[in-house]
């Protein structure tokens, strides 16, 4: 326990706090003492992220689950106040070390030690499951050793099994090292996920590491889905064990109960089981449950009696249904804790700070600083909002013509909101299952959909259609017989043609493939297709430039981890003109963290861009590396201004646990400009676009308008979409921002202001 600071409350609730136990994105979690003498482990959410209704919901659901698992004796919830001005929940404390400090502290565990920490998790995980709730974020931090055995702790993004709710379809929840292959792939956590993890968290306790290597989390996390774990550390005895619950397969690995029952182990004395130095640790952290113990500050200005007797210097041992719900370490996770990993801002400079008598005016900020705030309290106010049936997951616009996609439909407004259309077919209105990406040009909108089988032949179709934005009729279509297309994006449109990416299966030889399309607009027939066989572990992402013939084409195989670029010849019947592998990061970020894209403003200065560990602007001759930027981040998604002159940059940096934003020089890489903005959750939930001198980034439904010249933040809005989706439903353009909220789509003007 640290003290507290001067910035720290000093009353939550009816709790003094006494302490600093930990902190992490979410908030940060102080011990607690009642006025009854009761001492708990309140958590305590950033204010940053308190008027965040959708981070509520996700609090109020943690408090549930935590509740629930606690009447399975795993988390004794104490209390909790999830509509505080700043939500918080206490629960029990129990004096005991994180299991990843452990480690670092004594090094691996015998193995007598590992079978009782493999039991004493699998017993809580099989209370945990009888609850109805699935963990998915076990890992070593979230295991609390205390002398009685394992505690299993933070239940931050927890979900009862059949419950999808707050949960983005697609989206990769938890800690990449102790993930599970599903949640790897972005499937549905099940209670097998946790007993994967528990593999997991028991290799890194036999070795000090986890079972597949560290590096860039995309790369560990494709090992995770791809690759079998290193267990050459692990004592023989319980390589098999853990072997069993590391199979990729959910329904070879064996349930908790299973687990418990093949130790067979007599039950240790406590503390027994645990490195002396370990037991000295949690004694020292039992010293705060003595009720007498003042809460600083103030000091005490006279010692305390010694006590009077052996007993009175022993505190009591806690019960085994106690929990600890957020220790140092592990408490609020810093990767994977909440339904997303949260990412915020260190704490706001004080601003009486240098104001001290006689002291020297402060020196102008360095715009160059990747730390410099970017954020303003400038809110901007709603032109208008206009209800619609379903959740848009997609806007594009056009002059004074916009296009929404929801699940079921593609609709059209006008620029004052006035719904003009609903997706038309030959029979009139009708849902239409867009399967990805849309873009609009020239008063066209362009999507990709799966045609249904009919009569007479129920052949596969994948068609391309253009919609004319302000009717809403079908101006043409190009259909493709023999392929069924599960996936699939329109990249943009270049010297005319419409060009379209995706996967399917086909009826002819190449079978499953990966497929680019070509279509000529004015012709309605295809220019020319290009075909890749492929594994269906895999992705494909077309990269267009503003202008000239090659386009940047990349292909991931996840089950090899091996990428491709390409530098494909438009003029050639997109053959390829050069191949390479991908600078930077072995598998790039385009392999679960696709970056964002908005069509010809995917290159600058002539180059096309590559986003990676880094941002790489590639001769299209040759693909030759002509810069980098400086700095190594997990960069998200890149625009450029009009003239191409200056390229925008919005990266992930996993050091800091932060959001940047640069300015880059398109001839050269040189940062004019750089900073950080305050919030938001690692999905791939992340764009920017460049319009009517204004950069805009989205962070999951929140945007900033930012300066372009200086990155200095103008205003900002918080669209709160009511689906979490992995596409970026942001339209910036003709003096208007569009997007989803919750009441429906709303329309924002570019300076802010109704």
């Amino acid at each position: 326990m640290r003290p507290l600071d001067p910035t720290d409350p000093v009353q939550v609730g009816p709790y003094t706090l006494l302490g600093r136990l930990g902190a992490g994105g979410m908030g940060a979690v102080y011990l607690g003492r009642s006025a009854g003498g009761r001492t708990v482990a309140v958590k305590l959410i950033r204010p940053e992220l308190a008027d965040d209704q959708r981070f509520r919901a996700r609090f109020r659901h943690e408090v549930s689950a935590a509740r629930t698992a606690s009447s399975a004796f795993t988390a004794p919830v104490v209390d909790a106040d999830p509509e505080a001005p700043l939500p918080w929940l206490a629960t029990a404390y129990i004096p005991g070390i994180p299991l990843d400090e452990a480690v670092r502290l004594v090094g691996p565990f015998p193995e007598p030690a590992l079978r009782i920490l493999a039991a004493g998790i699998a017993e809580e995980l099989a209370a945990v499951h009888a609850a109805g709730l699935v963990h998915r974020d076990l890992k070593p931090s979230n295991v609390l050793l205390a002398l009685d055995g394992p505690h299993v702790i933070d239940f931050g993004i927890a979900r009862a099994a059949d419950d999808s709710v707050l949960t983005a379809d697609g989206a990769v929840l938890g800690t990449p090292s102790y993930l599970s292959p599903e949640q790897a792939l972005a499937r549905p956590a099940v209670p097998a996920s946790d007993v994967f993890s528990l593999g997991s968290t028991l290799v890194h306790a036999a070795t000090g590491a986890g079972p597949f290597g560290g590096g860039h989390p995309i790369e560990v996390v494709r090992r995770v889905a791809a690759e079998e774990p290193d267990l050459s550390g692990v004592p023989a005895g319980l390589r098999l064990l853990v072997a069993a619950c590391l199979a990729k397969d959910p329904a070879d690995r064996p349930t908790p109960r299973q687990l418990v029952d093949s130790q067979r182990l007599e039950p240790p004395a406590p503390g027994t089981w645990l490195h002396p130095a370990l037991v000295a640790a949690i004694e020292r952290s039992a010293a705060v449950l003595a009720p007498a113990l003042p809460p600083p500050p103030p000091a005490p200005t006279a010692e305390l009696p010694p006590p009077a007797g052996p007993f009175d210097a022993v505190p009591p041992r806690p019960s085994r249904r106690t929990l600890l719900y957020g220790l140092a370490g592990g408490a609020v996770a810093l990767a994977g804790g909440g339904t997303a990993l949260y990412l915020t801002a260190g704490r706001k400079d004080d601003k009486s700070a240098g104001a001290q008598t006689g002291s020297k005016a402060a020196p102008p900020p360095d715009l160059t600083d990747l730390g410099r705030s970017l954020d303003t309290t400038a809110l901007a106010t709603a032109l208008w909002t206009v209800p619609v049936p379903d959740p848009v997951t997609q806007v594009v616009a056009d002059g004074d013509s916009i296009l929404t996609v929801d699940a079921k439909t593609v609709r059209g407004y006008d620029r004052d909101g006035k719904p003009r259309w609903a997706s038309k077919g030959p029979q009139g209105p009708m849902p239409i299952p867009v399967l990805g990406q849309v873009v609009a040009d020239g008063g066209k909108g362009y999507y990709v959909a799966a045609e249904p089988f009919t009569a007479p032949d129920y052949a596969l179709r994948t068609s391309l259609r253009a919609v004319d934005l302000a009717s809403g009729d079908i101006a043409w279509t190009y259909t493709r017989t023999g392929l069924s297309a599960t996936s699939a994006a329109v990249s943009g449109v270049l010297d005319g043609a419409v060009y379209v990416h995706g996967s399917g299966s086909s009826t002819s030889p190449v079978g499953l493939s990966l497929f680019l399309w070509a279509v000529d607009a004015a012709t309605r027939q295809l220019r020319w297709e290009q075909r890749f066989p492929f594994s269906g572990l895999g992705s494909g992402r077309l990269t267009l430039a503003s202008s000239g013939s090659r386009v940047l084409w990349q292909m991931t195989d996840m089950s090899t981890g091996k990428s491709t670029l390409q530098g494909l010849d438009t003029e050639h019947l997109g053959t390829a003109s050069w191949q390479q592998n991908p600078p930077g990061t072995s598998l790039g970020a385009a392999a679960l963290v696709q970056p964002f894209g908005d069509g010809s403003h995917n290159s600058a200065g002539g180059r096309l861009i590559y986003l990676a560990d880094r941002v790489y602007a590639l001769d299209p001759a040759d693909g030759s590396v002509a810069w980098r930027s400086d700095a190594t981040m997990t960069y998200q998604a890149a625009v450029a201004n009009p003239d191409g002159s200056t390229l925008f940059a919005v990266a992930v940096d996993y050091k800091t646990l932060g959001v940047k934003v640069q300015a880059l020089d398109a001839g050269s890489g040189a940062v004019r400009w750089a900073g950080s903005l305050p919030a938001g959750p690692l999905t791939t939930n992340l764009g920017a676009q460049f319009a009517d001198d204004t950069l805009y980034v989205w962070l999951h439904g929140k945007v900033w308008a930012l300066d372009p010249a200086t990155g200095a933040g103008r205003w900002t809005f918080d669209f709160q979409p009511s689906a979490t989706t992995l596409t970026v439903p942001l339209w910036a353009g003709g003096g208007r921002v569009y997007g989803p909220t919750e009441q429906g789509l709303t329309a924002v003007a570019a300076t802010g202001k109704a």
